[in-house]
């Protein structure tokens, strides 16, 4: 295939934007001098650009929606993204926002999935058929790359590394030791939030578990990681413990945390982006999933370094986009007792681990 120019629409959520990286990493395998643009949420651009084979790309307003200030930015990035054109336009969030966003771009062909949600399919000149038609067992960056089939290849999933430099370390170094984390490396780090309720294990488990992990290795550093907004919920674990965790609410960009993870001896959470971010680090993993399929969005790859945890009941998993669960059974008998159980086995084992590359972004 000749020289070919992309562009990706896939604007979040961040786990989204994770379970995408190994697709341009299959593009650029295939193509090695394809030109490969990407449209992203703003507050995820900067881990986008992290990409060594992405060379662009275009902030989509969404958190501005509704002030003028979404008009003003939406019209800078639309006259920016129609300042290029494109060869090929994959629109892998399969949404009606991202669909417009894709007829806004200036491309010789539009390809999305056959199952896109909202009717976005019908604006695609060529819609996909992921799969074999068992699309809920089929793993999220296993359908991504479904979209290459229209275009002649037999897609296969290629590890994905984000660029940092010296300096980035640095910047971490700072960063830690203005929040009263005086160790740069062999953290417990936990993340309790989620981006739904429905998605967060309780919060008197977390507390549990930490006191618990705190007895058995008083050594190691335990840090509770959250957005800005979760302060409260970190502050609410913590107080009910005797370890003392360093809370580190808002305080991680979200392109350095892959940088972060890389540090981390075992990360704790729920199925949201930063899971997927410790994933991509090669750090290893224990999660818990409760109305989410970990078949569909769960750890992708490097074998027995991750651990899924879930309570199978009959209701689980009921769907990503449920809002409410009067009850949440799956995430209540996910217990302390086998999280631990599962840390401390995580623990035990040594993991081999190829270092995050440490070299200057490309220009």
């Amino acid at each position: 295939m000749p020289s070919t120019s992309f562009l990706i629409v896939k604007p979040s959520s961040l786990g989204d934007i994770v379970h995408a990286f190994p697709l341009v990493a299959f593009i650029r395998q295939q193509i090695p001098d394809a030109r490969i643009d990407w449209v992203a949420n703003t507050e995820f651009v900067d881990l986008v650009k992290r990409h060594p084979d992405v060379r662009k790309v275009f902030p989509f307003p969404r958190s501005e929606w509704g002030s003028r200030a979404f008009f003003r930015s939406m019209g800078t990035m639309v006259s920016d993204l129609r300042a290029e054109e494109y060869d090929v336009i994959l629109d892998i969030q399969g949404l009606l926002r991202s669909a417009l966003l894709s007829r806004l771009a200036r491309g010789k062909k539009r390809i999305g999935f056959s199952d896109a949600r909202e009717g976005a399919s019908l604006l695609y000149s060529v819609p996909v058929a992921p799969g074999d038609g068992t699309v809920s067992t089929l793993h999220a960056v296993l359908k991504n790359l479904q979209v290459m089939t229209s275009l002649g290849f037999d897609p296969k999933p290629i590890p994905s590394e984000l660029v940092y430099s010296q300096e980035d370390e640095r910047t971490l170094d700072l960063l830690l030791e203005r929040s009263g984390l005086s160790e740069k490396n062999g953290f417990l780090v936990m993340h309790p939030g989620a981006k739904r309720a429905i998605k967060q294990w309780p919060s008197l488990y977390y507390s549990e578990l930490i006191e618990r992990l705190h007895r058995k290795y008083p050594k190691t550093p335990i840090v509770l990681i959250a957005g800005k907004k979760e302060q409260s919920l970190l502050e609410e674990i913590a107080d009910r413990t005797t370890a003392g965790p360093v809370l580190l609410a808002g305080k991680l960009p979200i392109d350095l945390l892959p940088l972060f993870f890389k540090r981390t001896r075992l990360y704790i959470g729920n199925d949201s982006g930063p899971l997927h971010l410790a994933v991509l680090s090669e750090t290893p993993t224990v999660s818990i999933f409760g109305s989410s399929n970990p078949e569909r969005t769960g750890p992708f790859g490097f074998g027995g370094r991750h651990a899924v945890l879930r309570d199978p009941i009959e209701c689980s998993p009921c769907g990503d986009f449920k809002a409410n669960c009067p009850h949440r059974s799956c995430l209540v008998g996910v217990t302390p007792d086998r999280v631990l159980t599962e840390a401390e086995r995580m623990l035990s084992v040594r993991h081999e681990s190829v270092p995050v590359s440490l070299r200057n972004p490309p220009a």
